[in-house]
């Protein structure tokens, strides 16, 4: 009976995980609106894919961790926005303090396994040396890539402008598995300035990890990527206008592989600019 579960549960994966490859790397928050001049409630879509071919994630509270923000005020727990949703599946945020409020998710893992060319292409795609590697030392490219994948999203409201509060907690990391965190607030940097971010894996700064710059509100998609250094940083040019995020993903070999064999995880952070 146990195997009959298993093999209906794989199955289902497989299915699932083929029929979604395209649409699956991408995921960040994308509220209505990155800036309000007053605090309101504003829906927030939970996007997948990629920005010429986005679709909204089917949000179920089971496959959610945690949905909070974190602002001005301290931590605020979402998950009770979650029911009800919006006719288009949206959550309604209540943010009520003025300054930057970054707003957080984590979602559980899930299954996905893809025959040995697509899981090739999507490795090399995504950067992920750690698979590549493993697989190469072990000989296994022939073999069916199996992976759990979670996610990992920030985006940044602000409501009003700017003061002398920078928010400094947007710049420090906030516990994620594999998070990106600005050295400066983006929105308190001038269009063209340098931005630089780190990339933390499991608490630490990571190297080797291709972070892009992707435009989320035109047929641009990817502008540019970068690899982090040494200290885990890559280093952009802020953008003049319209909504953006940095992307990144990162994967480790499992050790028990009943399941899958490595544990995979996409990580973003979202903004956006009206000048």
């Amino acid at each position: 009976m146990t195997r009959l579960i298993t093999s209906l549960f794989f199955g289902t994966a497989l299915s699932l995980s083929l029929s979604t490859y395209a649409q699956a790397h991408d995921f960040w928050l994308a509220p209505q609106n990155y800036y309000m001049e007053k605090a309101r409630p504003i829906p927030l879509a939970i996007m997948i894919g990629h920005p010429q071919d986005k679709s909204r994630w089917s949000l179920s509270p089971h496959r959610v961790v945690s949905l909070s923000s974190l602002g001005p005020n301290g931590i605020t727990d979402h998950q009770n926005r979650m029911t009800p949703l919006t006719p288009t599946g949206d959550v309604i945020l209540s943010l009520k303090d003025e300054g930057t409020h970054m707003v957080m998710i984590e979602t559980t893992s899930a299954v996905s396994i893809l025959p040995p060319e697509k899981f090739t292409d999507y490795v090399n795609e995504e950067g992920l040396t750690p698979i590549i590697a493993h697989r190469s030392e072990y000989e296994l490219n022939d073999e069916d890539g199996r992976e759990i994948y979670s996610r990992r999203g920030k985006a940044l409201v602000q409501i009003g402008d700017m003061t002398d509060q920078k928010a400094a907690y947007v710049t420090r990391p906030v516990g994620m598995t594999l998070e990106i965190v600005p050295q400066v607030n983006p929105y308190a940097l001038k269009a063209g300035a340098e931005l630089t971010s780190t990339v933390y894996y499991r608490g630490n700064p990571i190297e080797g990890v291709s972070i892009g710059l992707i435009s989320l509100d035109t047929e641009k998609g990817l502008v540019r990527t970068q690899i982090t250094n040494a200290e885990g940083q890559v280093s952009f040019d802020r953008p003049v206008t319209g909504q953006w995020m940095l992307h990144a993903v990162w994967s480790d070999p499992m050790e028990n592989t009943l399941t899958a064999d490595y544990d995979t995880i996409f990580s973003s952070l979202s903004f956006g600019f009206n000048n």
